[in-house]
């Protein structure tokens, strides 16, 4: 019995730790799938009538396909940007609102709406004009001594 034992366990220690290995690997890989197609929808985000933006939007849908929840957002998020009355700013909340609620189910928790509103690329300052850029350490001086 005992050499029947040990024959059975040194056979099926490699297997289940196999197996385990198998496994770890497959959510790993789902894991990563979710979190690249999160990045790409963030990415895109500020120009949501471009080719990418919908690419990245379907990517979410294929990848979230068993998320209820994340599914119906998605689809919301497809009528407010196609109404006959599209309005920016429902839009954006949209849009914030479902990257929000794809970030808190896939483990980015400490991230808050707030952060994903402030990072929307339509909030950044507009760069200055060339010609408001001192270039030289001339024009600095002159414009010290003309104040």
């Amino acid at each position: 019995m005992d050499i029947t034992v040990q024959i059975l366990t040194t056979l099926l220690s490699p297997l289940v730790v196999g197996l385990v290995l198998w496994k770890l690997g497959e959510v790993g890989i789902e894991k990563r799938i979710k979190s690249d197609a999160i990045r790409d929808l963030m990415t895109y985000r500020g120009d949501y009538a471009s080719t990418e933006f919908r690419r990245s939007l379907n990517k979410i849908s294929v990848t979230f396909h068993n998320d209820e929840d994340i599914r119906m957002d998605v689809r919301h998020l497809y009528e407010v940007i196609n109404s006959p009355a599209p309005n920016p700013k429902s839009t954006e909340r949209s849009i914030v609102g479902l990257i929000y609620k794809l970030c808190q189910r896939n483990g980015f928790k400490g991230l808050t709406e707030y952060d994903i509103d402030q990072a929307f690329p339509e909030n950044k300052q507009a760069p200055q004009e060339i010609s408001d850029i001192k270039t030289n350490v001339g024009d600095l001086e002159n414009t010290k001594i003309s104040e």
